[in-house]
């Protein structure tokens, strides 16, 4: 069970919780913990019953399958403030498609598919709100998509910068990658040996600086044009 006010107030404020009466809340609050999981250490495995979703409350993790031959594909990367693990209650799966995997210090808060599953049927509100998060992830899924469409790996990877530049100053932009490189590579189905070589090709064309994890684009107008992706 929850004890943690701070904890509380955070899944309390949360969307997917906040349309709960009092009662429903203390309900889910006494069914629920609090995980602590070190960096590589997975939260469940592809194949394990699905008895409950989660909630972000720090850090990173992966969601990724592993195919026959043993080649991993992260589907998706999850970080503070993001739930999963959730939309199998409502298809009914009993179990994980992927493997979850803390990539740093992660907490998360873990809730019981069935206990939460009894409060919806009872509050059509809380149900709406669900409806609102899946259509907020299935936008994501959509850019996602989008990316993975474009067949030249080098345009899958200028799209992402593209879609990711923070603290935009005129023609420049700035980009933090707070996930490994071999995460994001496998993420926008790219081998790391040429997402490296194609980092490293950028760099020498003049399109961004990478530094420590941040890579700065010199020139976002140059990225349109090398991507060969119309301006909006």
């Amino acid at each position: 069970m929850l004890s943690d006010p701070k904890v509380i107030d955070t899944v309390l404020n949360h969307h997917l919780f906040s349309a709960l009466t009092k009662a429903e809340f203390d309900l889910l609050i006494s069914k629920s913990k609090q995980l602590n999981v070190p960096a590589l250490e997975n939260v469940f495995h592809q194949g394990d019953k699905a008895n409950h979703f989660y909630l972000v409350l720090e850090g990173h993790l992966k969601l990724y399958r592993t195919s026959p031959n043993g080649q991993e594909k992260v589907v998706e990367v999850m970080r503070a403030g993001s739930t999963f693990a959730e939309a199998l209650m409502f298809n009914n799966k009993p179990f994980y498609p992927v493997s979850a995997q803390a990539f740093s210090q992660s907490q998360l808060i873990c809730f019981d598919n069935i206990t939460y599953l009894k409060i919806l049927k009872l509050n059509p509100e809380a149900g709406i709100a669900i409806m609102a998060n899946m259509s907020i992830r299935l936008h994501n899924d959509l850019n996602e998509i989008e990316m993975l469409s474009v067949e030249n790996a080098k345009n899958r990877l200028l799209l992402f910068l593209l879609q990711n530049i923070k603290n935009k100053s005129g023609n420049e932009g700035m980009i933090e990658l707070d996930i490994p490189k071999r995460t994001l590579a496998s993420l926008l189905s790219i081998q790391p040996e040429t997402f490296s070589r194609l980092l490293k090709r950028m760099t020498q064309e003049g399109l961004i600086e990478e530094s420590k994890g941040l890579i700065r684009i010199v020139n976002i107008d140059a990225l349109y044009e090398a991507a060969d992706i119309p301006m909006a």
